[in-house]
């Protein structure tokens, strides 16, 4: 009765330590891609499309059917200058439709071209150029070939539809007065329902674009920093929401308040379908403050009257209580937010990350910079903006080959995963299901019980372990994220940033690394995450 018992408990501890996410299914076994960008799609019709792009290969689709099996393979060779120098805008399924936007630089001038695949076949459906931007100078033209377009384009797509909008960068553009800008605005089957120039707003000449919000076919909402330039480095000016409505040729502008007549440097926004509000999340900063305050903040906008309802205190007190008893009394959280989440019932998460650039310049050597992506937080609030309850769950890692900037974690989902040098297995990610907020990440094996700061970094992939953390408790524990290791495995990552969550099915698709003593190779896996 007493070895019963003893199996019982020992059946119980291993479900309570593996049994966050089950295996549905894996392919076999297949090289690690090393290069190029990859991102991984679930689609409506129960498809998982592989796409990789690379300059020397082109794009590729590999496509498995519903049951995970392979169903096909396509290979593509873009018109346009085989993807050098490209940037991958955005990528996201309209009516069984991948729409890929990419965009690259053609004789100084960046442009955004749309592909247009079939979701079944892989088929290439479409390829067109939709939009230019405006032409570099030569002065501006780097020692390198690649530019950086992605800087001239910007897309946002509604979640809740298919519905996407496009903003172009015009600044001085023979099409548009000094300072305007362009947005378009498409539906699911692709064709243009709006589209009009930004005027600038008041007084103020030029503009900060942070970002935009498409709600359905009825609007979008644009938000930005609007500003005059009073000498270098000193800005004066303020909040605006540009509305185009369906069928618009011409935004209205709003000017917002944010408090302490700080400056908006960056931010997300996102509609809450619940309260029919807007939530602009984002880091802000105050001219000579001595010291400057908490950088974070969240608006609460009502999109339809163009005025701030509420600012919400975003400062995730418990992540730094934590942090103080991990790392000593003089550490602070300096966490600064990256994106939010938006539950079913209108509550809300924010995820926050301490992101510190540290510049090298060797004797005799070119200079370099270290990006060092430490300690996260999850603070989850109530549909009122009342904070409810922080996680802090440490870590360090360190980026020589990526420059990861303001809101990367929200600008990801649209994109791709850039696979260099193995930075692709480090940063973080989470998962979203109906009812629990989980981080996954890739970290050092000894970090399972860090002790006074003790959290090294990931040094290399034969020293760490793919991780899973359920947040809502002040320090959550850490479990495998693929449970116990096969007999053979040493090691078991994942691409955490190229994966796909399809929440209808409440499975998760991700790019799996298996590291033994003889090899390294890669495989994919489909998993159900307890709910």
């Amino acid at each position: 009765m007493k070895r019963i018992t003893l199996m019982c408990l020992v059946v119980l501890l291993q479900a309570l330590a593996y049994g966050q996410f089950k295996t549905v299914a894996e392919t076999p076994l297949f090289e690690e891609p090393e290069t190029g960008h990859a991102k991984l799609l679930q689609l409506k019709n129960g498809n998982t499309i592989v796409v990789h792009l690379s300059a020397r290969n082109g794009i590729d689709l590999t496509i498995y059917n519903p049951e995970h099996k392979l169903a096909g393979y396509k290979h593509h060779d873009p018109s346009f200058g085989k993807l050098k120098g490209a940037r991958v805008n955005a990528i996201f399924e309209t009516n069984n439709t991948i729409a890929l936007l990419i965009s690259e630089v053609h004789e100084r001038t960046p442009v955004l071209y749309r592909l247009l695949f079939d979701g079944a076949t892989g088929n290439l459906e479409r390829e067109e150029k939709i939009a230019e931007a405006e032409k570099y100078l030569f002065k501006d033209v780097r020692w390198i070939p690649e530019f950086d377009p992605v800087n001239s384009f910007s897309v946002s797509k509604d979640p809740a539809s298919d519905h996407y909008a496009l903003f172009i960068h015009r600044d001085k553009s023979d099409l548009a007065d000094k300072n305007q800008m362009e947005v378009v605005v498409y539906n699911g089957d692709h064709q243009e329902i709006s589209r009009a120039f930004y005027q600038p707003a008041f007084k103020y000449a030029s503009l900060n674009y942070l970002d935009m919000a498409v709600l359905g076919d009825d609007r979008v909402c644009i938000l930005g920093f609007a500003y005059n330039e009073i000498t270098s480095n000193d800005r004066e000016g303020q909040l605006v929401m540009m509305t185009l409505t369906k069928n618009g040729r011409r935004m209205t502008s709003e000017l917002l308040d944010l408090s302490d007549n700080r400056i908006a440097d960056s931010a997300i926004v996102r509609f809450n379908p619940v309260t029919k509000k807007l939530m602009l999340l984002g880091a802000a900063h105050i001219e000579d403050a001595n010291p400057q305050p908490y950088a974070g903040f969240l608006l609460i906008i009502d999109p339809f009257k163009a005025k701030v309802e509420q600012e919400i205190n975003l400062y995730p007190a418990e992540a730094d209580v934590q942090k103080k008893k991990l790392y000593g009394p003089n550490e602070t959280f300096t966490g600064m937010p990256q994106d939010i989440v938006i539950n079913d019932d209108g509550s809300f998460s924010v995820i926050y990350e301490e992101l510190i650039s540290e510049k090298h310049t060797p004797r005799d050597a070119t200079p370099y910079t270290y990006y060092m992506l430490d300690n996260l937080a999850v603070a989850s609030f109530d549909v009122s903006g009342k904070m409810q309850s922080a996680s802090f769950i440490p870590k360090k890692q360190y980026l020589k080959n990526t420059d990861y900037p303001s809101f990367y974690i929200a600008q990801r989902k649209l994109s791709t995963q850039h696979l260099i040098q193995a930075d692709q297995y480090r940063s973080f990610s989470y998962l979203h299901t109906k009812r629990k907020l989980y981080v996954l990440l890739n970290d050092a094996e000894q970090n399972t019980h860090p002790e006074n700061g003790n959290v090294v970094p990931m040094r290399s992939l034969t020293s760490a372990q793919a991780f899973s953390y359920v947040t809502g408790s002040p320090a959550p524990e850490r479990r495998l994220f693929f449970g116990p290791l096969k007999k053979e495995e040493k090691h078991a990552l994942a691409v955490f940033n190229l994966s796909d969550y399809n929440r209808s099915t409440n499975t998760y698709v991700t790019l799996k690394l298996e590291i033994n003593s003889k090899e390294r190779k890669s495989r994919l896996v489909w998993l159900t995450p307890e709910e």
